[in-house]
């Protein structure tokens, strides 16, 4: 239902000016819809049957979960909350859409890349072993500190550095509105 209310909202957007104005802030909220639809339902229902719960709880297929139900959905609420609000606090005029296309796209792919180039696979592996030998084992430190896990934990690097990138645009993009508003408000 989530993913249906995430292509309904997309096929609405931009019809009337008034949307056009909220435009970033939808975007954020549209990407809270994907995250919630991803991270909360497919992982969070990955992870909570009977079974499930008995052989992969507590591994790295959790952190799948959280990552993409934590700052997937209510990071992303957040983000879109702080830019509605700025629409009364700062000039949306004067706003850098281009800063916040670059934090918006870097934070999701970011994100994706974590979930998915790291956490997931290592989350998999660590249930193949819970399955195969036993929980104990998939959460030892030979098999957290083996060849497999140490190569996955690399592979979030990527991911991490585009995230940090979104986090840094934003943060610019807020200063700069609020810098630039109280310039113009100086200036009268």
């Amino acid at each position: 239902m989530v993913g249906f209310e995430a292509y309904s909202r997309a096929k609405h957007e931009g019809l009337h000016d008034w949307q056009k104005a909220y435009r970033w802030p939808f975007m954020f909220f549209s990407s809270v819809l994907v995250w919630n639809l991803i991270g909360a339902g497919l992982f969070g229902f990955l992870i909570n049957p009977p079974l499930a719960l008995y052989y992969m709880q507590g591994l790295n297929t959790t952190a799948t979960h959280a990552h993409g139900a934590l700052f997937g959905v209510y990071g992303m609420l957040g983000l879109g909350l702080i830019l509605f609000c700025m629409r009364g606090l700062t000039d949306p005029a004067r706003w850098n859409n281009k800063l916040l296309a670059i934090s918006f796209w870097c934070l999701n792919i970011g994100l994706a890349m974590m979930v998915f180039l790291s956490l997931f696979p290592q989350g998999l592996w660590q249930s193949y072993l819970s399955f195969t030998r036993d929980y104990a084992y998939a959460r030892s430190a030979e098999v957290i500190h083996g060849p497999v896990m140490e190569t996955l934990v690399w592979a979030r690097v990527p991911g991490d550095i585009v995230f940090g990138i979104g986090a840094f645009a934003f943060a610019i993009f807020v200063a700069q509105a609020f810098w630039s508003t109280r310039k113009a408000r100086t200036a009268r």
